[in-house]
């Protein structure tokens, strides 16, 4: 295997476990919220508490997060299941014209993909890096958890990368969510993840490190294994994914097909072996959440 893919791959593998000794400090923290369906022991992409849905995100450089930040938090919310309904953004500027222009065009996301910034912070304090977080609020129509791989699932990418001006970010934004949201009605999706930080290779290792499942790869979405991507992966038996995407001109394309066999391979080469993936699995902090089958 080409040596920079090697490279890409370890530094995937890494991202999936990065966070695993903060999470066991507040692993007690989900016994004391009532109705809580997904949280710190589950670790996906929101948190889901009875029939709502929560993300935060941040905080992002100002610079990035006044043209992406509010759309990447949102997206968290979509895949879970949940239709977005309202945001709050915190905002560290080094002085109010900054805080103001970025104002501007986080109004300009959020109007966008129509999820109001209805709350939050600003500071201008100049000894502080300029900032922002963001928190969004969905309501849950069905959940879709990133720990439900089943063996015989194709495993799809979906939506465009989101890169270019707030204008193109929100247009291929707003094309997944409409498209992911189609699927979640009208078919059997899963398991769903959204590719952030660590990319479509680190986001797929933790799906399958969660599900305790391995893939074969036969084809590559993307080259840079590890690069921020804002896309979905989606795991389904039911070929009508691709149909659904071609009505809302959503791409997609097939990654691979999920098996039972604990390794990871890229054709016919082994790229993560067994070995290696029982030995994330035991240092990975996790439990299944419990779900109802029926719509919440």
């Amino acid at each position: 295997m080409d040596e920079r893919i090697k490279k890409e791959i370890e530094q995937a593998i890494k991202h999936s476990g990065e966070s695993n000794k903060i999470r066991k400090v507040f692993w007690y923290m989900d016994e004391k919220v009532e109705n809580l369906l997904f949280g710190i022991r589950q670790g996906d992409d929101a948190i889901v508490v009875k029939d709502m849905a929560f993300n935060m995100e941040g905080p992002y450089p100002l610079n990035i997060g006044r043209k992406t930040g509010l759309i990447h938090t949102t997206s968290d919310i979509v895949v879970m299941g949940a239709k977005p309904l309202y945001g709050f953004d915190a905002v560290q500027a080094k002085n109010l014209k900054e805080a103001e222009d970025a104002a501007e065009d986080i109004k300009r996301q959020s109007d966008g993909i129509n999820v109001p910034i209805v709350g939050g912070n600003t500071q201008c304090l100049k000894n502080l890096e300029s900032c922002v977080s963001f928190f969004v609020v969905g309501k849950l129509l069905k959940p879709i958890p990133d720990s439900n791989l089943q063996k015989g699932d194709k495993l799809y990418i979906l939506g465009e990368a989101i890169e270019g001006e707030i204008g193109d970010r929100v247009k291929k934004a707003n094309t997944k969510f409409e498209t992911f949201l189609d699927m979640i009605e009208k078919i059997e999706i899963n398991a769903a993840k959204d590719c952030s930080r660590g990319g479509w290779f680190g986001n797929l290792m933790e799906m399958l490190i969660k599900s305790r499942k391995g893939i074969i790869i036969s084809n590559i979405p993307y080259t840079d294994f590890s690069k921020y991507m804002g896309n979905y992966l989606i795991s389904t038996k039911d070929e009508n994914v691709i149909d659904i995407a071609m009505q809302h001109k959503c791409p997609i394309t097939e990654i691979g097909i999920i098996t039972n066999e604990l390794e990871v391979k890229i054709g016919k080469e082994v790229a993560v072996n067994k070995e290696k993936i029982l030995e994330l699995i035991d240092k990975f902090p996790f439990k299944k959440p419990h779900l109802k089958k029926e719509k919440i």
